[in-house]
C-alpha cells in the first residue's frame, strides 16, 4: 500500500460502478465466495496483475478497504477506476459498491463470532437465556455506574437545567429512541427540549443555537460524522455540548462534558440486543434526577402539574411514573 494512501469515508457512490453483471470469460468468472477475505487469499495467483494490486490493498487492511471510494482504490493501487469496479464482480458482486457491503456484512459477523466466549459472558456462567441476558444487563449497569464521573453529571446537570433551550441529537436505532426518551423526561421539568434525529435536521437546529444554548448527544460509538459536525457547530455558534458517549471517542473528545458510557460488544450474541441500552438508560435516569434536584421547586411544580393531568383522565396510583 502506497505511504500516502489515506482511508477516508466513502462519498458521491453513485457513480462508482455499473450496475451488469460479470460476462464470460475465465478471467472474469466470478468465484462466488461466501468468505471474501479467504478466497481473495486463496485465489489470488489467479487474478490478473492489476487485480492482485487491488487485492494487496484489501488483504492489508479489510475494514479500512469498506470506507475507501473507487477513486482512492484506484489512485492507490495504482490502476483504473474500471479494473476497482470490475474487482467486486469476479466475486459474484454487482459492483465496487455491492462488494463493500457484503464485505462489512462478513467483517461483522467475523468480529462477533470472534469475541464470544470473551467479555460479558465470561463472566456469566449457567441459566438459561433469560438469566444470562438480565445478567448482561446487571453487569452493564454495574460497570458504568462504577466508571461515571460524578463531577461531570454534576456540572452537565447544571449546563442543562439553566439553558434557554436544550437541543438533543441521536442517530440509529437505539439512540434515536433514547434522545425521543430524553426529551420526555425534560419537557416534564419545564424544560425547552426538543429531540432530533435526521442527519440534516441537526445541523440546521446546531446552527440556531446559541450562548445559554446546549446542545446533547447521545451515541453507542461516538464517531457517526454528521453528530460529530453538529457538535462542532454547536460548540462554534456559543451553545455548550454534553454528550453520553465513549470519552474517547472522536465525539466524546469534540462535547464540553461527556458523560463516559464504554461500548463493549465483548461476548454478546449476535442474536441478543447490546446491553449498552441499560447503561445508556442508567445515565440518562441519574442526570435527569440531578436536573430535577437543581430545578428545585420549579422542577417538582412542573412535575405535580403533569401528575395531575394524567390523574384528570384516569386517577392515579402513587407510584404510577408521572406521564408514563
Amino acid at each position: 500500500m502506497k505511504k500516502d494512501f489515506k482511508l477516508r469515508n466513502a462519498s458521491n457512490v453513485a457513480d462508482e460502478e455499473e450496475k451488469s453483471r460479470p460476462q464470460g470469460g475465465l478471467a472474469r468468472a466470478a468465484f462466488q465466495s461466501t468468505n471474501l477475505l479467504r478466497t481473495a487469499r486463496e485465489r489470488f495467483l489467479q487474478l490478473s496483475r492489476s487485480d492482485k494490486k487491488v487485492a494487496r490493498l484489501l488483504l492489508e487492511s479489510p475494514a479500512s478497504f469498506i470506507r475507501t471510494s473507487v477513486s482512492e482504490v484506484a489512485d492507490a493501487a495504482d490502476v483504473s477506476q474500471a479494473t476497482v469496479v470490475r474487482f467486486g464482480r469476479i466475486f459474484g458482486c454487482r459492483g465496487f459498491k455491492d462488494f463493500k457491503i457484503e464485505l462489512a456484512q462478513q467483517l461483522a459477523a467475523t468480529q462477533a463470532l470472534h469475541d464470544s466466549g470473551r467479555g460479558i459472558e465470561v463472566r456469566l456462567e449457567g441459566g438459561n437465556f433469560i438469566d444470562r441476558i438480565c445478567a448482561s444487563a446487571t453487569l452493564a449497569l454495574r460497570d458504568t455506574a462504577s466508571e461515571l464521573n460524578l463531577e461531570a453529571v454534576e456540572e452537565a446537570a447544571k449546563l442543562i437545567a439553566s439553558a434557554r433551550r436544550i437541543a438533543i441529537y441521536g442517530l440509529g436505532g437505539s439512540s434515536s429512541s433514547l434522545a425521543q426518551e430524553l426529551h420526555n423526561r425534560l419537557f416534564r421539568l419545564d424544560l425547552a427540549s426538543a429531540a432530533y434525529t435526521d442527519g440534516h435536521m441537526q445541523r440546521m437546529s446546531a446552527a440556531v443555537l446559541e450562548r445559554k444554548d446546549v446542545g446533547l448527544f447521545i451515541s453507542s460509538t461516538g464517531r457517526p460524522r454528521s453528530l460529530i459536525e453538529s457538535a462542532e457547530l454547536a460548540n462554534h455558534y456559543g451553545a455548550k455540548t454534553v454528550a453520553l458517549t465513549d470519552e474517547a471517542s472522536d465525539l466524546g473528545r469534540e462535547v464540553d462534558v461527556c458523560l463516559h458510557i464504554r461500548l463493549s460488544q465483548a461476548g454478546v450474541a449476535m442474536e441478543q440486543p447490546n446491553p449498552m441500552r441499560f447503561a445508556q438508560l442508567l445515565v440518562i435516569d441519574c442526570l435527569v434526577y440531578r436536573i430535577a434536584e437543581v430545578r428545585g421547586d420549579a422542577g417538582r411544580a412542573s412535575l405535580e402539574r403533569v401528575r395531575a393531568s394524567i390523574a384528570a383522565l384516569q386517577g392515579i396510583l402513587p407510584q404510577q411514573p408521572i406521564g408514563d
